[in-house]
């Protein structure tokens, strides 16, 4: 009986033993599978597209292009184009030249007077000179829309098309409403005898100021293509 017993008793030593000695291999290479498993990687920071991440991309040329800085005229000298600008319009040439150069002599780099006694020199044949100071005004202000108008007016008539068309052009492309733009380039095209680029440019003037119409009518830049069925009917009163 007690030989049963030892007996009995070393068996479960020695079961234990093994019971020990396969938990423990079993655990070392759990433990050992686990560290050799692939990483997974975890986005950092520097990785996620943030609105930080964004703001470090380089701007675009269009972002990081200043606007001018444009020139402020004085107010006595506005007064004096304003006044000039009424005779400029009723073709009084001379006494609009005389209002402009007494606004450029209170602030020489009034861009709008500089404009205007460009397009009046223009007028009396002087188209360098009028040409000259038309660019000096948008020097100053490259974005003054009419600036570019009387830039395509003095060489339009100079004779020089191609320019007149460009500044024409640059003009519509600050502002696409600027009536009397899309109006001088019908004008060039008329001369030339064009009827499709006429009535391409002569529509959207006339959709913008129905007044376009009557101007056009007596317009003889348009002599050329006057008895096309086509220029009649968009003129029509």
């Amino acid at each position: 009986m007690k030989l049963s017993r030892s007996m009995y008793l070393l068996l479960v030593s020695i079961s234990l033993v093994i019971i020990t000695l396969t938990i423990f291999f079993f655990m070392r290479n759990y433990k050992t599978a686990q560290i050799n498993l692939p990483i997974t990687a975890t986005p950092s920071p520097v990785d996620t597209p943030t609105d930080t991440a964004k703001s470090s991309v380089p701007l675009t040329p269009l972002q990081t292009t200043p606007l001018p800085i444009l020139h402020v005229s004085e107010s006595s000298a506005l007064t004096l184009y304003d006044q000039g600008l009424k005779l400029y319009y009723q073709r009084q040439f001379p006494e609009s030249l005389a209002l402009f150069n007494q606004a450029l002599a209170i602030d020489a780099q009034c861009y709008e007077a500089l404009n205007a006694k460009g397009a009046t020199l223009a007028f009396q044949g002087h188209y360098d000179q009028g040409l000259a100071l038309i660019q000096q005004a948008l020097d100053l202000n490259p974005l003054f829309v009419y600036g570019h108008f009387n830039q395509g007016l003095a060489n339009e008539l100079a004779g020089r098309w191609d320019p007149a068309i460009a500044a024409y052009q640059k003009a519509l492309h600050l502002d696409n409403h600027d009536t009397w733009s899309y109006y001088g380039i019908a004008s060039i095209y008329g001369r030339l005898g064009n009827t499709d680029k006429v009535l391409e440019y002569l529509t959207p003037a006339i959709a913008l100021n129905s007044d376009v119409k009557e101007v056009a009518r007596n317009e003889h830049d348009f002599a050329p293509v006057r008895e096309d069925p086509r220029f009649q009917t968009l003129v029509k009163p």
